[in-house]
């Protein structure tokens, strides 16, 4: 790089740290779009101010300078006669889209999660999750207390799952499996996307009482009738019978002890040529943008030892668990698939 080009990158350097600074303004102003249902009112097309805040009950002026804000942000667009109008990217705010993040866009600016982001320098100094230092309990203990904000958690990450589902189904041949047990699968968005992709294929569901009470997933792919649902903690125990687990996006909520725990559970119950398939984010070793860094930070400031980690942590995970780490097999998605088997 030439010494201009040093130069140049140095003379940018305060608006780019400006931006980064001033990026938090954007979380909050897409949170309260979002909680008005803004996106899904633009839907059929521009609306004005007026008519936004008398459906939405909200301060007209007020209202207005919010969405000349996101406007800027390339939200939405203000139109020549004052009306608002839904952008490509604004668009992913919707309630009805299969790729909406509407509900992570409640969950990211909810006051519980903010106020534990303040007490990140805390965390940094002390290693206590944010979360617990502002709400004096675990993250999923808060949402299993606090059911309202439970149930959006819940929501998002059914929501997620299933955007990364036809990724994970396309990167990995299930056929093999006779039963397949998803461990911490949620509501069974992932588990129906496979079992519906593999006919033959029975499966097991296994997650906390209060999540797998709705099972919205599982009837709405007519799967139902192939899988079993199990309800309990998959840190006591998993079910037997299966030729194969899959654990996704749950190990990073854990440090290492726990982790290897239900790896271990899963080793001792599988039976010979059985298959461990963790599926999350892994930490790249250089120094390349990537969502794993900034996920990895909240699973430091949301859960006592959750991270995100690297291949060579994961493949010392398996190992002490009685697993060796196979491959690796990234997919379209963030997450990539770590095929664990008997050592």
């Amino acid at each position: 790089m030439s010494t201009a080009d040093d130069e140049g990158r140095a003379s940018e350097a305060p608006s780019r740290m400006l931006g980064l600074l001033n990026a938090c303004f954007t979380t909050q102003a897409l949170h309260a779009a979002a909680a008005l249902d803004i996106a899904d009112r633009l839907a059929d097309g521009p609306v004005s101010v007026e008519d936004l805040a008398a459906a939405t009950g909200a301060h007209g002026p007020s209202l207005y300078r919010l969405l000349r804000m996101l406007a800027g942000a390339g939200v939405f667009t203000e139109e020549a006669d004052g009306r608002f109008a839904l952008t490509a990217l604004g668009a992913t705010l919707r309630s009805d889209r299969p790729d909406s993040v509407r509900d992570w866009a409640l969950c990211v600016g909810a006051r519980q999660p903010w106020e534990a982001w303040g007490r990140l320098r805390e965390t940094v100094m002390s290693g206590e999750p944010g979360f617990v230092l502002a709400h004096g309990m675990p993250t999923y203990q808060y949402l299993a207390r606090h059911p309202e904000l439970g149930t959006l958690f819940d929501r998002w990450m059914t929501r997620q799952s299933e955007q990364h589902n036809a990724a994970l189904v396309a990167a990995y041949d299930f056929s093999p499996f006779q039963t397949l047990a998803d461990l911490g699968g949620g509501q069974g968005s992932t588990l129906a996307a496979i079992l519906r992709a593999n006919p033959s294929l029975r499966g097991i569901l296994m997650d906390r009482p209060q999540v797998v009470a709705d099972l919205t997933p599982l009837a709405a792919a007519g799967v139902a009738d192939r899988c079993e649902v199990v309800a309990g903690d998959i840190l006591a125990g998993v079910p037997g019978g299966v030729d194969a687990y899959l654990i996704k996006r749950v190990l990073m909520i854990w440090g290492d002890e726990p982790a290897v725990q239900v790896l271990r559970h899963c080793a001792t119950a599988l039976p010979e040529g059985g298959t461990v398939l963790v599926v999350e984010m892994v930490m790249p070793t250089s120094n390349d943008p990537s969502p794993a860094r900034t996920f990895d930070l909240l699973m430091l400031l949301a859960n006592e030892g959750g991270r995100v980690r690297t291949e060579a942590e994961f493949r010392d995970l398996f190992a002490a668990a009685g697993l060796r780490l196979a491959r690796v097999i990234p997919t379209a998605s963030p997450n990539s698939i770590l095929e664990g088997v008997p050592a």
